[in-house]
């Protein structure tokens, strides 16, 4: 189950110019760090998502060095109820993480998040019911009242690899380190093993240099 209120702030950004005018000029950017995302690709919806969700929550406009969502939560602030308000400033604290699905029950998704070692129970199982169990994959999760919700994409890995991503996010854990480069080389290269499926996949996820 996803987040409803980054459902209507995604709508909200994609529609209003003080918000969208550097998506472009962001996509751009993004695709250096993660890959090309290419319309015709399997998982262009998953992939331009994960970009809207980069743009939204994690870049600083430049004309005002704020994120879209910070940006909102200003310009609204006096038209949004308090309730309303709280659910929204909820979204900049996201997860966002390589996460391994654990187990499904019927109305939860139990993930592992490989980086932070923390566990979490996720709301529904509508977009992972058909996953495998130790399913590996690229998402962020948001808390509303104290029930956590997937974010609208998430990049799944080969299994292959699962050994390797979880070696690399324990390291990070125990080194404390900033996770956002790991995560970047991950969506490229998912992009690439996507493009390439002829090639070795442990050639393509190069995650010991």
């Amino acid at each position: 189950m996803q987040s409803r209120y980054f459902t209507t702030l995604l709508q909200f950004v994609l529609q209003d110019e003080r918000y969208n005018t550097e998506m472009s000029t962001a996509k751009r950017e993004f695709e250096q760090m993660a890959g090309p995302i290419f319309a015709t690709d399997r998982g262009y919806d998953a992939r331009i998502n994960s970009f809207h969700n980069w743009y939204i929550l994690d870049r600083t406009l430049r004309f005002n060095a704020k994120t879209p969502l910070t940006y909102f939560l200003e310009y609204n602030a006096n038209s949004l109820s308090p309730s309303e308000l709280g659910e929204y400033r909820a979204l900049q604290e996201n997860t966002h993480s390589v996460f391994q699905l654990s187990r499904l029950t019927r109305f939860h998704t139990h993930l592992v998040d490989l980086i932070s070692g923390a566990r979490f129970k996720v709301e529904g199982v509508e977009d992972t019911g058909t996953l495998d169990r130790g399913a590996l994959f690229n998402a962020r999760l948001f808390c509303h009242g104290g029930k956590y919700y997937l974010s609208n994409y998430f990049i799944m890995h080969p299994a292959e690899v699962t050994r390797q991503v979880r070696k690399r996010a324990k390291r990070l854990r125990k080194e404390q380190a900033d996770p956002k480069q790991f995560l970047f080389r991950l969506l490229l290269y998912q992009s690439r093993w996507e493009q390439y499926k002829q090639m070795d996949v442990e050639a393509i996820y190069r995650l010991a240099e």
